[in-house]
């Protein structure tokens, strides 16, 4: 699918939120973080395995049924991770196929965590989606499924541009694109489950922005994040920063450390009492003004499909699902 630029017919709507937390996949990754940090002990106390297991897991019940590939289209992940993933779930007999390209399916110990699965993730998207009507849930799924689609068609026209540009191999270029399975296993698709259709949303969008933040300016894909988070918050303290990107504080200080060496963050601190201080450069302003423009158009072309009014709805969807899973982590919290 050729892609075209409709930013000038689609223009992101203005939202009292800092820059950062203004494009789609920023949002959807935060509303994740949550959504993730408001029961990850009791999924881990139930399965025991890695959200992108849980994931295979469920989707492969759902359809009675997928092959690798359908795996790596409908997910998103990359085929090396989706094949990490359902090494193990093999070797436990959770999941069989009877040749490597086969479909795989569920073992009856693999049905049994299924079926636990499916209820705990059920009643997980019922205390997230609270509040909001039955229409428009069904329309934020569905608008969520064509989200993904035009997102892997970003995805495949940044990996040509990256191995046009040399940073990827060219053979690794192309990338079949996400369809729900047809036939009778069409009937399966899970549009009751709104955060499986997020995860895999997101994991395009990080995936390709990923490509363009490194063909672009060299930087990774949370070099940028915290490059964009000291832009938008300046001065930052440090220890701010450590808490709202939500990484370990080694990582955290090794990026700093990156990014002050690459002239485009300064630190200081204000008095021997005050935390350290990180200020962008104007060359880190520049970078931040550049990759925000191209976050921007990206969106433009990820949201041209939809009217004003159905933009504004699924951000309005977007918002109250947030500060669900917002008071789901806070339950959460004080129950520990």
């Amino acid at each position: 699918m050729k892609l075209i630029d409709r930013s000038e017919q689609c223009v992101a709507e203005p939202r009292e939120e800092p820059v950062h937390l203004r494009l789609i996949g920023v949002s959807i990754n935060r509303l994740l973080r949550l959504v993730r940090e408001s029961d990850v002990p009791g999924y881990e106390r139930e399965a025991r395995y890695k959200e992108i297991q849980r994931q295979l897991i469920l989707m492969i019940g759902l359809f009675g049924g997928l092959n690798s590939q359908e795996i790596v289209t409908l997910t998103g992940h990359e085929k090396a991770q989706v094949s990490r993933a359902i090494k193990p779930l093999e070797e436990a007999g959770l999941i069989e196929r009877p040749r490597l390209r086969a479909r795989l399916t569920l073992c009856a110990k693999g049905r049994t965590l299924y079926n636990r699965l499916l209820g705990m993730s059920r009643a997980r998207d019922v205390m997230l989606t609270a509040g909001i009507a039955p229409a428009s849930l069904e329309r934020f799924a569905a608008m969520t499924d064509e989200l993904t689609v035009m997102a892997a068609h970003l995805y495949t026209e940044e990996r040509r541009r990256s191995a046009k540009a040399g940073f990827i191999n060219p053979s690794a270029s192309s990338l079949d694109l996400p369809a729900w399975p047809e036939g009778p296993r069409a009937k399966a698709q899970p549009t009751h489950l709104i955060t499986p259709k997020l995860i895999s949303l997101a994991a395009y969008l990080n995936r390709s922005a990923m490509l363009v933040y490194q063909r672009c300016e060299g930087l990774s894909h949370f070099q940028w994040q915290v490059l964009s988070r000291i832009c938008d918050g300046k001065p930052m303290p440090l220890a701010l920063l450590i808490l709202l990107v939500g990484r370990d504080k080694s990582q955290v200080g090794r990026t700093v450390s990156y990014l002050e060496k690459a002239g485009l963050i300064v630190r200081s601190r204000p008095s021997v009492r005050r935390d350290i201080v990180l200020e962008a450069t104007e060359r880190g302003m520049d970078v931040f003004r550049s990759m925000y423009d191209v976050g921007l158009n990206r969106e433009a072309i990820l949201m041209s499909g939809f009217t004003l009014e159905e933009r504004q709805a699924y951000f309005a969807c977007m918002a109250m699902l947030t500060e669900n899973a917002r008071h789901m982590r806070e339950h959460s919290a004080a129950e520990v």
